[in-house]
């Protein structure tokens, strides 16, 4: 559909208020009127009632039999009080003329009598020019008294020709209530003015309170003063609640429904939130024209990377009360932050202080402020006594895309997609394919690898719905794509590596089968696909009874046997292999708990290949801080004690080291210098300061 306007209807066959048949008597009741004299009628309303629209009905039911002419007059093209006159009447006679010969004739005469109130320095040779020469002052004179005769000639003339119609002239004047007060206060001395006139009708239209405010400041009782022109006045009708909420809901699926936006519907949030956050916000046609209008230009440029009821209770407040609108985007930590795991005292301040603010600042609509905060960030419900929501919650937000999530947030205010949700969209179609093998390689393997592991992450939010079926295909594309994940910089508080990651979903994919057994036949089969040897002892190990590390999915005897395949199987391997792997110092060194030698897989120090990969991957950084500072020192440091077992004793790593030497390019010539210190029995400081 076209995007929603906000124009007013023009027929009675887009009368959804059913108000056609009062329209219908606005017109029966004009054309009742004694208009021998003129006649003025009024429309009355407050912005956005729907004045216009009963306008256009009535006009409508005026052309019907007997017809009645109608003149509409646009208050807004003119300026100052002289202009207004001679425009109304140019437009009246300009209009006439479309009417028909008999009001053409009529429009010569109109012509004339305004060409008479044209201001006095629009006129030929009069104005600053013709002042400046002797007897000015007495010819403008005498020019002013043959124009008032003139006037009142004219004025008779027009008279008799009007009074001669068999159907009174309508003449329509909207929008009233818009125009400066000044101009509201010139448009009612015309009326005054030119009221009179036989069989012209004025039909007005205005908010009664708005004109009356701007006729009391000319000095008038603006009520009194109204009720001296209008004669006959009608009032706008209320739209009853009930009519308004039913339209109110039409509107909007009209609105989205041809966007796809209702794909990410909340039906059951809905109720909610249109009765306590939209709802009170709506008060007319006009408000559901302009809301209905902004929800379908958000929810285009958005489509569903938020979800809509979320969009719609938001809007609302955008388009109605910008004002507490912006508080709220100032808000966003507030809003967003969930309750802190850990000590309630370490809250920071400024989180209740952000929610504080917004609710002041719509004072004057609690009720609509609070259900903002509790329908749509319940991370922020404890800040207004209801309720507390940790971490945990997010997940779920982030996968139903609620603004409660700060990057769902992020998109619906900056209108941009952002890391995380295009991470979530990704894993949101891993998740759709996680049972079919090759179509989950595919996806997967086209992502870029800088942006893999956040994706492989947000598959955690649907751990709950992961089919078992997927844990052996799932589980093997994961454990291949291990070995490719790059490696990124962590900070020091960071716990969480891409290693972790991929393991945490395999755990979570192998938990939705029934039994160990069942485990350990997944096992087995996502073992003979998986060419890696460190990504096949991530899952031994995840399955296994490794103190600190095993999740116990298999029995203890067959979590050995498994424990002890791999062994064998590394001990067999190519050395070249090996020195391909992802971490194989402690590929190697952690096979000593397998089997009865108590030892690791050892190495032949004679072997430059896996002896050059073993050394660079001994290497680790520690970062440290003074008290007094906030600088991080980083050094580098060997897992001397890993490396020695590996290499079978000291002298055997120093010949490994000798061996290399000669070999040493740049990288692993600072490893050798750095190990020629360790052999020499230097070791570093406990807290990185060596």
């Amino acid at each position: 559909m076209a995007n929603v306007g906000d124009n007013p209807i023009r027929k009675a066959e887009q009368d959804l208020l059913k108000r056609a048949s009062g329209a219908i008597t606005i017109a029966d009741g004009i054309r009742d009127v004694d208009a021998s004299e003129g006649y003025v009628v009024a429309v009355v309303g407050p912005w956005g009632s729907g004045k216009t629209s009963i306008v256009n009905l009535v006009m409508e039911a005026l052309a019907k039999d007997p017809t009645y002419p109608v003149i509409e007059f646009n208050p807004w093209v003119f300026s100052g009080s002289d202009e207004l006159v001679q425009v109304f009447f140019r437009e009246l006679a300009a209009q006439m003329r479309l009417k028909g010969d008999r009001l053409a004739k009529i429009a010569e005469s109109v012509d004339s009598y305004g060409e008479l109130f044209e201001p006095i320095a629009a006129l030929p040779f009069i104005g600053a020019w013709f002042a400046r020469f002797r007897g000015a002052a007495k010819a403008l004179h005498e020019f002013q008294e043959r124009r008032k005769g003139s006037v009142t000639e004219q004025r008779n003339k027009l008279s008799a020709e009007l009074a001669k119609l068999p159907q009174p002239i309508v003449v329509v004047v909207d929008d009233i209530d818009r125009l400066e007060s000044t101009e509201i206060r010139d448009i009612f001395k015309l009326v005054r003015l030119t009221a009179s006139f036989p069989n012209i009708i004025y039909v007005l239209a205005f908010d009664r309170q708005r004109v009356e405010a701007a006729l009391t400041q000319s000095g008038f009782d603006g009520r009194a003063y109204l009720e001296k022109i209008v004669q006959l006045g009608f009032d706008v009708p209320p739209v009853p609640a009930s009519v308004l909420l039913r339209l109110l809901g039409e509107s909007l699926q009209a609105a989205v429904e041809d966007l796809g936006a209702l794909e990410r519907f909340n039906e059951s949030a809905w109720p909610d939130v249109l009765v306590e956050i939209i709802r009170p916000l709506v008060s007319n046609m006009r408000d559901i024209s302009r809301y209905s209008a902004a929800v379908r230009a958000t929810t285009r440029t958005l489509g569903t990377q938020v979800e809509l009821v979320d969009i719609m209770g938001l809007e609302a407040l955008r388009v109605f009360r910008p004002d507490v609108f912006d508080k709220l985007v100032a808000a966003r930590e507030g809003l967003t932050t969930p309750t802190a795991d850990f000590a309630a005292r370490s809250e920071d301040p400024n989180l209740k202080s952000q929610i504080e603010q917004l609710l002041e600042a719509g004072a004057d609509m609690p009720d609509v402020v609070r259900a903002v905060v509790s329908r749509l960030f319940p991370a922020a419900r404890r800040h207004i006594g209801d309720g507390n929501y940790g971490s945990s919650w997010q997940a779920g937000w982030l996968r139903s895309r609620r603004v409660a999530h700060p990057d769902v947030l992020a998109v619906y205010l900056e209108k941009v997609s952002n890391e995380t949700l295009e991470a979530f969209g990704n894993a949101e179609r891993a998740f759709e394919v996680l049972v079919d093998e090759d179509a989950l390689n595919t996806l997967l393997r086209a992502i870029n690898l800088e942006e893999l592991e956040d994706v492989i992450s947000a598959l955690e939010a649907f751990e709950t719905e992961f089919p078992a079926d997927a844990a052996v295909p799932a589980s093997r594309v994961l454990l291949n794509l291990l070995p490719d994940l790059p490696q990124r910089p962590r900070g020091m508080m960071s716990f969480i590596d891409e290693r972790l990651v991929v393991v945490r979903v395999i755990l979570r994919l192998l938990r939705r089968l029934d039994s160990p057994e069942q485990v350990m036949d997944a096992v087995g089969r996502i073992l003979a696909a998986v060419g890696s040897f460190s990504s096949r002892f991530e899952l031994v190990t995840i399955v296994g009874h490794r103190e600190n590390a095993g999740h116990k999915l298999v029995s203890k005897d067959d979590a050995r046997i498994l424990e002890l395949q791999l062994r064998e199987q590394i001990e067999t391997a190519d050395s070249a292999d090996l020195a391909k792997e992802r971490g194989p110092l402690a590929l190697l060194y952690h096979q000593k708990t397998v089997g009865d030698s108590g030892k690791p897989v050892t190495v032949d120090a004679s072997d430059l290949l896996l002896g050059r990969a073993l050394l660079l991957d001994s290497q680790s950084t520690v970062r440290s801080q003074t008290v007094d500072s906030r600088s991080v020192r980083r050094t580098v440091r060997l897992n001397w004690t890993i490396l020695t077992d590996v290499f079978d004793g000291e002298d055997n790593l120093r010949r490994a080291v000798d061996a290399l030497r000669p070999h040493a390019e740049e990288g692993l010539a600072d490893v050798i210098d750095l190990a020629d210190r360790y052999l020499t029995g230097w070791r570093p400081s406990e807290w990185g300061d060596d």
